[in-house]
């Protein structure tokens, strides 16, 4: 009898735990990343328009040349949870080591989940290729350049070209090859010496005035005493000449 009643009880235990258990089961579509980076299990990128293999270039451009991996999931309508919480739980299953981000799109009430929180938490891991801070403003700066009013479908397109652009931005600033301290001296040198010689032009020209007033010679005539005559202090001859105009007789 005690047997019976320790099995009754392990039964409505183990019912009472099922739907916990259940709701932490990921569902089948989500137990491997999609190997072109997008997900679309509702169909909402049209085959005709290309918009499936235009995103999955892109992605693959940034996963080839910088090793960082977007995936973009997009659902219709998520039946439990959120697109944070999915975003953030695929993550963690996809990209432990952080080098990469989830998106997750609900189309039909446009709601937005990334695998790293806006806030910043949790940190990334250590050796992540980008850093949380930079993550944020990344992602800031992507959501705000895309035109919210765009249909879903071009909407999710735009935000992952954003991204991608955001973070390939990212990626050259920071393997840019910083400038060569040899060649900053050599520049700082050059704008010195061009500061010298102009203090030094400007010194010469200074001395060069200062002598040429001083080498100046004065001339004055000298001092003779004799009386004024015609308005000349040192004398003087006046001749007057007359010229008839041979015109008039």
């Amino acid at each position: 009898m005690r047997g019976f009643f320790h099995a009754v009880m392990a039964f409505w235990i183990w019912v009472g735990l099922l739907p916990c258990t259940l709701a932490d089961t990921m569902p089948e579509k989500f137990m491997v990343p999609p190997a072109s980076g997008v997900l679309d299990s509702g169909g909402l990128f049209n085959k005709e328009s290309g918009a499936h293999e235009r995103i999955s270039a892109q992605l693959a451009q940034l996963r080839k040349y910088h090793g960082y991996r977007i995936y973009l999931i997009v659902e219709p309508v998520l039946m439990s949870g959120n697109a944070v919480d999915l975003a953030a739980r695929l993550q963690q299953e996809w990209l432990p080591d952080g080098n990469g981000l989830v998106v997750v799109f609900e189309s039909d009430n446009r709601n937005l989940g990334f695998g790293r929180d806006p806030s910043g938490k949790p940190d990334l891991p250590a050796g992540s290729l980008v850093p949380t801070h930079e993550t944020v403003v990344l992602l800031q700066q992507s959501v705000a350049a895309t035109d919210i009013r765009l249909a879903p479908a071009a909407y999710a397109e735009a935000l992952t070209g954003n991204l991608v652009k955001s973070f390939n931005g990212y990626f050259m600033r920071r393997d840019a090859p910083p400038p060569r301290e040899s060649s900053l001296r050599w520049v700082l040198l050059t704008i010195g010496g061009f500061a010298l010689l102009a203090l030094l032009a400007i010194g010469v020209g200074a001395l060069t005035r200062l002598r040429s007033v001083a080498g100046m010679r004065t001339f004055r005539f000298s001092e003779v005493d004799r009386p004024e005559r015609l308005g000349a202090p040192c004398g003087g001859r006046v001749t007057s000449r007359v010229f008839k105009n041979p015109h008039n007789d």
